[in-house]
């Protein structure tokens, strides 16, 4: 058996350490146990303004995206309609210059209506956005006469188109002799389609005469407002002027409309035209699109229904060649946007996360909170435990003192029956009755003992002593007990001088001894003999090694 003692710890260090720790660490928490809720508030706010912030700035991302790709295939279709009805055009102003050169270069005309209808129909591949051509030429008052004997019929008018009630441009109907006027434009050639229109003057015309007008003064071709064909669908005219010969680019006006003689016109279909562009493209169902006349204030609708789609909207300006009129395609989405599932998710991720740090914070905060209170609590315990510790050794010294007192009394009455005349016997009897008091007041010193280790002040002392001596005090102390146990004691003893504190070692081994009889009855039914065996090895830095060999179970 080898007793421990506990060893003197740096007092002044912890004195100066723990203080400042836990001064730190309750200013600290005090601080957060004040504040955490707010900090737990203000962090639900930011993810969630956070993540709200997410979802806008995907969903804006995502609405651009939809946008760029709206205006990309809006401007494609545009581009597509307008060089196609460019290159419509320059057929027309090619065939403006075939009848320049074969009918009025060549005397007489190397072109006549059934000719050129028959040509017109075979180069209408060349024209596919065209329904039909007509060629008029300029015929003034004094030729009017000699030119309807060449034709053998007579020039007649169209109505205004200014008049609601009456038919469009080139629409011939109704009709009548052209009264007397300056200048004349009938037309003299027309594609089979069209050759009801022969004989009318384009210039009797309110839309047609403003064409010929501004296609002869600026040289170009140029469109008619929208307005509905024999077929019941929207179209317009372009006119292209043919001159006598080739102009220089800066000739003036009034030069362009001296040397002009015929006026080329082509009907386009803009609804066909516009249709037959969509399906040559892929994805045509995705969006709705609507062609306008914007020249005027009230735009015209030249291609498109009223069916509403997706509120976002593009619009790309179309160039048809006319400088004075104007023209857009509008570009919609036939269906609503899809919900922005990424940006959703990814909010919604955002501020799961928010919620789970908040989580953990507040799971923290408890936690940390919790553990304070257990360590306030386990210190109050401590505190109150060491309180109780105090009061006990209090207890203990001056029981001690108050027992060892009468004790010593006892002691220096049993010295002075020693000093008288007794019989061998009777010193025996004093003798053993001394010793077991002086065990006595040794143990009353070991229950000081104790509560001078607890308090960390025990120094033990090495001092030589008798070790028979002392067991033979043991022996006879329990000599009564062992020969009412039937046992028998028997102490070895080593050669080598013994040193330590006598009053230890005798009380460790009175308690070994006392074990040792009272527990034969019950652990020791087949032992008639008890050995001790002793040997004191060291006695240095608070140890006592004590081996128990016998039979005999130790404590």
């Amino acid at each position: 058996m080898r007793l421990l003692l506990p060893l003197p710890l740096p007092v002044k260090l912890v004195a100066r350490t723990v203080p400042s720790h836990l001064f730190s660490h309750y200013i600290g928490f005090f601080k957060l146990r004040m504040c955490w809720r707010w900090v737990l508030l203000l962090w639900l706010i930011c993810g969630v303004l956070f993540s709200a912030g997410i979802l806008h700035y995907m969903s804006s991302q995502a609405v651009e995206k939809r946008r760029e790709a709206l205006g990309s295939m809006c401007d494609e279709r545009a581009r597509m309609l307008q060089d196609q009805l460019n290159v419509s055009m320059n057929h027309l102003q090619a065939l403006a210059i075939l009848v320049s050169t074969f009918h009025h270069s060549k005397t007489p005309s190397a072109i006549d209506q059934k000719t050129f209808a028959r040509y017109a129909e075979r180069t209408a591949f060349e024209r596919p956005l065209t329904s039909g051509v007509a060629y008029a030429v300029k015929v003034t008052h004094e030729e009017r006469e000699q030119f309807e004997r060449q034709q053998g019929w007579s020039i007649k008018k169209m109505y205004s188109s200014k008049n609601k009630n009456s038919p469009g441009p080139g629409d011939a109907a109704s009709s009548e002799i052209r009264e007397p006027a300056e200048e004349y434009a009938p037309v003299i050639f027309a594609q089979d389609a069209y050759k009801h229109v022969l004989s009318f003057d384009m210039l009797s015309g309110y839309e047609d005469r403003e064409n010929i007008l501004r296609a002869r003064a600026s040289g170009k071709g140029v469109l008619t407002a929208p307005f509905k064909l024999l077929n019941n669908r929207l179209g317009v005219i372009s006119t292209y002027t043919v001159y006598k010969h080739d102009l220089p680019p800066n000739v003036r006006e009034q030069e362009r409309i001296q040397a002009a003689i015929g006026y080329l016109g082509g009907i386009f279909d803009i609804e066909a035209l516009v249709d037959k562009l969509l399906h040559q493209l892929a994805g045509k169902q995705s969006i709705l699109v609507n062609v306008y006349d914007t020249t005027n204030e009230s735009p015209i609708s030249m291609y498109g229904s009223n069916v509403t789609g997706d509120d976002m909207y593009h619009v790309s300006t179309l160039n048809f060649g006319d400088p004075s009129r104007k023209h857009e395609m509008h570009c919609r989405f036939m269906q609503q946007p899809p919900l922005p599932w990424l940006a959703i998710t990814s909010s919604v991720g955002t501020l799961v996360i928010a919620l789970l740090i908040a989580y953990i914070f507040y799971a923290t905060v408890k936690r940390i909170a919790k553990v304070e209170d257990d360590y306030k609590e386990m210190t109050e315990l401590k505190k109150l435990a060491e309180d109780a510790d105090v009061a006990k050794s209090q207890f203990l010294a001056t029981v001690s003192h108050e027992i060892r007192t009468p004790m010593n009394g006892v002691l220096g009455m049993l010295q002075m029956i020693m000093d008288t005349d007794l019989d061998t016997t009777q010193q025996d009897y004093v003798r053993t009755a001394q010793a077991s008091g002086k065990a006595l007041v040794s143990l009353i010193n070991e229950v000081l003992d104790q509560a001078k280790i607890e308090s960390g002040k025990l120094d033990l002392e090495a001092v030589p002593f008798d070790l028979r001596t002392v067991c033979d005090d043991i022996l006879s102390l329990f000599c009564g007990k062992v020969q009412e146990k039937g046992l028998e004691g028997e102490i070895g003893f080593a050669s080598k001088p013994n040193v330590g504190s006598t009053f230890t070692f005798t009380a460790v081994l009175a308690r070994a001894r006392s074990s040792a009889t009272e527990n034969k009855s019950s652990d020791f039914k087949d032992i008639n003999a008890l050995v001790v065996d002793h040997r004191l090895v060291s006695c240095q830095g608070y140890q006592v090694p004590f081996a128990e060999t016998g039979g005999f179970k130790s404590n």
